[in-house]
């Protein structure tokens, strides 16, 4: 006997509602764990949230360090600093105030000690750097300035060249030894040089 068509339908259609009932169900679920991963990534975030702001912090700090860092070592700070004493305090050496620091400088020569020596060189040389600033020459330090300056500018342009490099040395070697005759004759170069750029006269000689 051939079963009745009825039967069949029944059967397939209960097949049917219990695959329907199956995929809700996965989708609940997915959408149920979604959920709770969703909410437990929040809540890790808001709990580190406190961390989170300081390694911001310390990043923010980092960079700032950074650009003050290079502004400094590129000249860029010092730059502005001129321009600034240049354009809005006009600032000229006086031949009074070269003198005047000048007579400082032979004062810790004549003391003679290896320190005093020392600093009558870092001295001599910061003061030249000055008048070198304030004459035009343009730089950032003086060994820039130097190497735009011509033999017209400073006839003694390669014994000054030496001179700062003994400076360079006392700077840089801690445990440099400076003799008095050497210092005696870095002293002389820095003077003559101070002296053609009219900032200083006879009277003031090493």
């Amino acid at each position: 006997m051939i079963p009745e068509p009825v039967i069949v339908t029944s059967t397939a259609t209960s097949t049917g509602t219990s695959t329907a009932q199956a995929l809700q169900q996965a989708t609940a679920q997915a959408a149920q764990q979604a959920q709770a991963f969703s909410e437990s990534a929040l809540n890790g975030y808001f709990s580190h949230l406190g961390l989170l702001e300081f390694l911001g912090l310390v990043v923010s700090l980092a960079i700032f360090a950074a650009i003050i860092y290079f502004a400094i070592e590129t000249g860029w700070w010092a730059t502005r600093v001129d321009r600034f004493r240049d354009v809005i305090l006009r600032s000229n050496m006086s031949k009074t105030r070269a003198q005047a620091a000048w007579g400082v400088i032979l004062q810790h020569f004549y003391r003679g000690s290896d320190s005093d020596l020392k600093v009558a060189i870092i001295e001599a040389d910061k003061l030249l750097n000055e008048a070198l600033r304030e004459a035009g020459m343009m730089g950032t330090q003086i060994g820039d300035r130097l190497k735009k300056a011509t033999d017209a500018q400073i006839p003694n342009l390669d014994d000054v060249w030496q001179a700062h490099k003994l400076r360079n040395q006392i700077a840089h070697e801690s445990n440099f030894r400076l003799k008095r005759d050497l210092a005696e004759r870095a002293l002389g170069i820095y003077e003559s040089a101070l002296k053609n750029m009219g900032l200083l006269d006879g009277t003031e000689q090493i």
